[in-house]
Formats: structure tokens, sequence, C-alpha cells
């Protein structure tokens, strides 16, 4: 029995061979019920497991092997046992799905409506492919290393540096023939590796170079954004989670704003991705010695203690609850079945042991093992108790760094050649266009919610009521102008999100409101590789991309 070797205690991962001999009747039988599994493992979208067991309750699948070997020339018998393993599996695998559900009770509909919003939100915030190639193909090539285009989305590694593959983890190759960084591409004829986080290659590399540049974090840096109006500090920390045994069981990074009033912000789940570092200049300079700046961590660590690990519990806490009462419920099942076994076991060992009859083992032995079950039982429950108790630890500040505003550089000093030095709008021409898009899309049967500052990555979020909402960037431009300006999250947000997406390109007329006029796009950023759409860096042309919008849909 697979059971005595996969069983409460082990340590190792444990493999099940069944051999099925191939043109023989009781073959034909296997071959037919696990061809109806893997229907059922693709109609449910996972692996199905421990399925004969709950399948074949009513008639033993013993008892339909046995007919096949004595009976399974008749075509009748054929019949009735591809009918019974058709019917059985089925009504089995729902009743395993339902027994080991994570919660018994059925979700209400407030429940579902919050779970579709975080995995839409998941959705969108997800770091696309190219954000991981960029980050990996740099890293890489910092610490010696050869990576080469190959095919259309796929790289050749002609050369990991040796300290590189001495890795005590996973085995790292020397050479790499194909690899890529999007699941799409790991097929199709010859088979690619998929280097993402997860993959022994990756994550050397990114635990190298940040034992190599870390410090660089505590350093700090100075930045530019075109989205902020005054310079603030930007804290990133680390957030955890632990349970009354002090193990992590939940870790987030997060960031938060701090301006000089000491207000503190969200900042959302990348925001250096809209900013370009500072140029190096008597006003950055100046920057830097902002009295502000030294109180600011201390006042981000404690907003964050207070406002944002107290919501952090609570998204965790009935995820981690569920899971450790459906391990509480399975641990005593077994065990109790297993103490019952052994108590009656003892009974009948304990009647014959009295009619002087020889035993396999004495009452005293199979009564001392229900004991030591028992204390099992109760020091297992009682772990699960302690892990069922979670706490938030105090955030880790990792790194910080000052955001200026574009205003606050001297009109001659310049920045990277991707800085958002595009002609800022007025706000006059922002609250328009969004006002537009607010205006426009009850039309459409939607009902638009206006978005916070901080919340970057698209301005309005719209939806028809129990349907996923639909995010939509806002891109106001006066009538004439020539190109417009594209964050890194704006990017990340449209790729993640679509089909659900729109950008929303406003043309201000300066008639006056009554004039303006709004286009939508449904994936204006199909194809984008990281450095540019359709233009330089990460700046649009305004009239190639307002030809190709049509009539808000």
């Amino acid at each position: 029995r697979f059971g005595r070797i996969h069983r409460i205690g082990q340590t190792e991962v444990c493999r099940l061979w069944n051999l099925v001999a191939s043109d023989t009747r009781e073959g034909d039988v296997f071959l037919l019920l696990l061809a109806k599994i893997e229907e059922q493992r693709k109609a449910y979208g996972g692996k199905v497991f421990d399925v004969l067991g709950a399948a074949f309750e009513e008639r033993p699948l013993r008892g339909l092997l046995l007919e096949a070997i004595q009976y399974g020339e008749q075509p009748e018998v054929r019949e009735r046992m591809q009918q019974v393993i058709d019917e059985r599996v089925s009504e089995g695998i729902t009743e395993l799905l339902n027994e080991n559900a994570l919660a018994s009770n059925g979700l209400i509909e407030a429940d579902i409506a919050e779970l579709r919003a975080q995995m839409d939100e998941a959705r969108a915030r997800r770091l696309q492919p190219h954000y991981v190639e960029r980050a990996f193909r740099e890293a890489f090539a910092h610490l010696g290393g050869r990576i080469s285009k190959r095919e259309r989305g796929r790289f050749e590694i002609t050369n990991v540096p040796a300290r590189l593959r001495q890795s005590r983890q996973r085995p790292v190759a020397t050479r790499y023939e194909r690899v890529t960084f999007e699941t799409d591409q790991t097929g199709d004829g010859q088979p690619a590796e998929l280097l993402a986080p997860g993959h022994p290659l990756h994550d050397i590399v990114m635990d190298q170079t940040i034992e190599q540049l870390g410090g660089a974090l505590e350093r700090g840096a100075v930045l530019v954004s075109a989205n902020l109006e005054t310079p603030r500090l930007l804290v990133g920390v680390i957030e955890e989670i632990s349970d009354a045994t002090e193990e992590v069981i939940a870790r987030r990074f997060g960031y938060a704003f701090v301006d000089a009033e000491g207000s503190v912000t969200p900042a959302g789940p990348a925001p250096y991705l809209d900013c370009v570092a500072a140029p190096r200049s008597p006003a950055v300079e100046r920057a830097r010695d902002l009295p502000w700046l030294a109180a600011a961590e201390e006042q981000a660590t404690s907003w964050l203690i207070a406002n944002q690990l107290p919501k952090y519990v609570e998204e965790v806490q009935p995820r981690r609850a569920a899971e450790l009462n459906r391990v509480r419920d399975q641990v005593a099942s077994r065990l109790e079945h297993e103490i019952n076994r052994l108590i009656s076991d003892s009974m009948v060992a304990s009647e014959k042991e009295k009619r002087g009859e020889r035993v396999r083992e004495g009452q005293a032995s199979l009564v001392q093992k229900a004991a030591e079950i028992e204390a099992r039982l109760q020091a297992r429950l009682a772990l699960l108790d302690r892990q069922e108790r979670m706490s938030a630890k105090a955030p880790r500040v990792v790194t910080a760094a000052l955001v200026l505003p574009l205003s606050a550089l001297e009109e001659s000093e310049e920045t990277e050649a991707t800085a958002p030095l595009h002609a800022v709008e007025t706000k006059e021409v922002e609250r328009r266009g969004v006002d537009l898009v607010l205006a426009t899309e009850p039309n459409l049967g939607r009902e638009p919610e206006e978005q916070p500052f901080n919340k970057p990555g698209f301005d309005v979020l719209s939806q028809v009521p129990g349907e996923d909402p639909i995010r939509i960037e806002v891109k106001a431009r006066l009538a004439g102008a020539k190109d417009f300006f594209i964050t890194h999250n704006e990017v990340m947000t449209a790729m993640n999100a679509a089909p659900r997406y729109r950008l929303a390109m406003v043309r201000v007329d300066p008639r006056g409101p009554e004039h303006d006029e709004v286009r939508y796009l449904e994936e204006p950023f199909a194809g984008y590789a990281s450095g540019g759409f359709e233009a330089t860096g990460i700046r649009g042309d305004w009239e190639k991309m307002w030809a190709k919008g049509r009539k808000p849909f």
C-alpha cells in the first residue's frame, strides 16, 4: 500500500508506478479508466488524484477486472463496463472534490464578488515577461554570462560563468540551447526552457546580483517622476506575517510615499517603473539635504504598521484558516481511524490471549501503539492551533529613494533619454479628459469609478454589475499635439488586463468641452517590447494612435 510510504511524517518525495499490460482485457479496463480520468482532469482544469477509491465504492474495481478477464470478449459486458466506468468516475471525482474542498460551506455572493475583484486586480498587476527578461539579461551580463537572440521570443545561452554553476541549489548547466521568458514560446518543435522565478539559473543570477549590488538599495537613490508635483520619499519595505511557531507564512514587498508634511500614501506595486535616474546637478544635491527626509522612513514605517499590515493579516487569515482546517480534519480522520483500529485489534487480541490462543501482536503492544498515535494526534492538533495564530512582523525597510518632480530641476538640466520630459498637460486638460470618459461610460451601460492618484496604471475602473471590470487609461492632449507619454506601469496594466482594457484618447478642443472628442483602443500595446512600441522609448505618436482609435465601445 502506497499509504504506508506516503504518510504523515514522510519528508521525501514519494512516487508510485502502476504497471499495466497492453493488449489484455484488464489492460483495456485500465486504459478506459485512465482516459476517463484524464478527461475529467481537463474539465476541472487541474490534476485529480485518489479517484479510484472514491469512484468505485459501490462496485469494486476488482470486480470489474475479474469480469473483464472472464467475459471481456462479450460485447454486452464491454458496453456495461464502459457505462459503469463513465458514470462512477464522473460522480466520484465530483464527490471527491466536494469532500476535499477547503471549506464545507458555500461562498455567499459577497464573498464571490470580493474574490473576483481580488483576482482581477492580481491579473492587472502581474509582472509581464519582458520585465523579467530585461532584469535577467542585464543581471546575467553583469555577472559575465553570454546570452544572444535565437528565434523569435527565444534566446541561446552560450556560457554560464563557473561561479553560477557552483550553486548548492538545483544544478545549473554550462549552456542552454534554447530559453524563453514567455510560456507560449516553450514548445513549437524544438523545446525551450522557461526562464522565470523558480528556474535554477534565474534564481541564482538574481541571488548573486542582490548579493553584489544589494548595498545600493541601502544607499538609496534620487529619481525623477512626471507624476509628482512635490518631492516625496519612496520607501520600500518587506511586510511579513508569521504564526505562533515563528514561521513566516506570507511575505510581500510594499511601497509608500512620504511628503514634506509627513503624510504617507500607498505608492502602488511598482512605482519605480515610472521614474528615471536624476542627473547629477546642484539642484539634486540640495534636495538630498532636505530636513524632512531624516524622519520620513520612521513615519512610513509607523503608517504601514497602523494601516497596511492589519489589512494584510485580514487578507491572509481566511485562506490560512481554511487550509489549516482542512489539514486538521484530514489528520484527525486518519489518526482517529488508526487509533480505533488498534483498539479494536487489541480487544480481539485480549480475548484470544484469555483463551490461550497465539496472537500475531499482543494486546499490550496494540494499546501502547494506540496511545502513541493519540499523543501524536494531540501534538499535531496543538501545533495546528499555534499555526492558526497569526501576527504581522514590523515592516523591514530595505530601500528608499527621493523622487523629485520635473519642476524641481532647472530647465537646463537633462535626464536620461527615456526621461518623461514630455509636455505635462495642465490640470484643466487632464480633468476634461477624465470627465469626458466618465460621461461616456454610462452610455455604454457601464458604471465608471475614477481612481485615486496612488493607484497608478489606469484612471477609470468601469464595469457592468456582475462582470469583470474594464480598466481605462485616459490620455488627454490639446488639439495639434504630436506625441503622448506612457509609463511602464500603464503599459503593464494594459497588457495584463487585455482584452478588458481601453486606452481613451481625448482630443481637447480650445473652443470648449462640448467640442472635445474621445476614441478608444482595446489593445494599444500589442507587440510591445521593452524599450518601445511604435515610438522611441515609451513616447507614442499621437496621430498614429488616434487613427487606430474608434468610437467608444
